[in-house]
């Protein structure tokens, strides 16, 4: 997969949002830990299930997904990243 507009249409955004389980931790660092990181993970993990591994077009998809996401389910990421930050 070499496409922005072939990748966006193959993530399927239910694995997206609500933020997945995320059964390992995504970062090191807890206390740097933000909603934005999160669904980056969640995206990179999307994206490795159809088999995208571009770091370019992760990112990309990532920045599309965020701006694009509504109030409702940017502040689930946000709720799911206090949570792992006060689960140190």
């Amino acid at each position: 997969m070499n496409n922005f507009d072939t990748l966006l249409a193959n993530i399927n955004r239910n694995n997206i949002y609500p933020p997945p389980e995320i059964e390992e931790k995504p970062m090191r660092d807890h206390k740097r830990c933000h909603a934005y990181m999160i669904l980056r993970y969640s995206v990179a993990r999307e994206c490795k299930r159809i088999g995208e591994f571009d770091a370019i077009l992760i990112g990309q998809a990532t920045n599309h997904l965020w701006k694009t996401s509504t109030t409702q389910e940017k502040s689930e990421y946000f709720d799911l990243a206090q949570r792992i930050k006060s689960h140190q």
